[in-house]
C-alpha cells in the first residue's frame, strides 16, 4: 500500500526552488497558509502526486476538477537572499491515509532532489489547549543549515515535542537524506480551523520571501469567517456510512 506516482502538467526549470507544503492537522494551519499563498500570489498548477489510496475525489475550483494533492508554482524571486526563481506550494485538503505519508514524504523529497529544490518549509499547527492572545510561534530543522535558517528570522527552536503527519515525516526523512526541511509550527487549537494561526505563520514567511509581497492582514480581517465556512464543510465532510466524505472547501 502507498504506492504514489507524479504527473506534471508542464516542465519548468525548478533549480534552487523554494518549496512550501500545507496538510490539513491541527488546526488546518497548513491548508489555509498554503491556499492564501497560491491565490494571493496566482500561482498556478504544475503537478500532482497520485494514488490509487488517496480519497477518490475531486476538488473543484473555479469550474475545474483538480486531483486531492497538488503542486503550483510561480516564477518568483523568492528563498532567503533571493536566491531562487521559483516559489513551489504543495497542498491538499484531506488527510492522506498513515500508509501512504511516508511513500508521499519519500516522493516529496525524492521530487525536490530530482528537480534540484533547495529547501522545504512545512507550515503546521501545534496544540496550545487554550486560547491565546498572542499566537506561540516555534520551529523544527532537519538540517544545521534549516535551523539556522529558522534561527535567522527569529523562530524559536523547538526543544522538546513532537510533529505529527507529512511534516512529522518530512522532518526525519530529510535528516536521513541531508534535505533541508524547515517545519513552521503556529499554536493553535485541535478542535476548529484557526486562520488567525495560518497568518502568523504567513508573517514569517513573508520574511524569508524577500522578493514577494505576501499580505496576512487580509487573513486576520476575514479569520471568523474563514473558520465559520471550513466549520461548515467539516461537518458535511463526516463519514456516513456508505458514502464518501466530502473535500472541505473554503473561499
Amino acid at each position: 500500500m502507498g504506492e504514489i506516482e507524479v504527473y506534471e502538467y508542464e516542465k519548468m526549470d525548478l533549480e534552487n526552488a523554494f518549496v512550501i507544503t500545507g496538510f490539513p492537522t491541527v488546526g488546518l494551519v497548513g491548508t489555509i497558509a498554503s491556499r492564501f499563498v497560491v491565490h494571493s500570489l496566482k500561482l498556478h498548477l504544475l503537478a500532482a502526486f497520485l494514488s490509487d489510496y488517496f480519497p477518490p475525489v475531486s476538488v473543484i475550483s473555479n469550474a475545474e476538477p483538480l486531483p486531492p494533492v497538488r503542486v503550483y508554482a510561480g516564477d518568483k524571486k523568492c528563498g532567503p537572499n533571493g536566491r531562487c526563481n521559483q516559489l513551489i506550494v504543495m497542498l491538499s485538503e484531506f488527510v492522506p491515509h498513515f500508509a501512504t505519508l511516508r511513500p508521499l514524504a519519500n516522493k516529496i523529497i525524492e521530487w525536490c532532489k530530482e528537480n534540484n529544490c533547495e529547501t522545504i518549509v512545512c507550515i503546521e499547527g501545534f496544540n496550545v489547549g487554550e486560547k491565546v492572545e498572542e499566537v506561540p510561534l516555534a520551529g523544527v530543522g532537519s538540517t544545521e543549515e534549516a535551523r539556522e535558517m529558522l534561527k535567522r528570522y527569529n523562530v524559536e527552536l523547538m526543544q522538546e515535542g513532537m510533529v505529527s503527519g507529512l511534516s512529522g515525516i518530512l522532518l526525519y526523512e530529510g535528516r536521513r537524506r541531508n534535505f533541508d526541511v524547515a517545519c513552521l509550527l503556529a499554536g493553535t487549537h485541535a478542535d476548529y480551523p484557526d486562520a488567525k494561526a495560518a497568518a502568523k505563520v504567513l508573517e514569517t514567511v513573508n520574511k524569508m520571501l524577500p522578493e514577494i509581497e505576501i499580505d496576512p492582514e487580509p487573513l486576520y480581517k476575514q479569520a471568523e469567517e474563514i473558520e465559520k465556512q471550513i466549520r461548515v464543510h467539516m461537518e458535511k465532510a463526516k463519514p456516513t456510512k456508505h458514502v464518501y466524505t466530502e473535500p472541505m472547501m473554503y473561499g
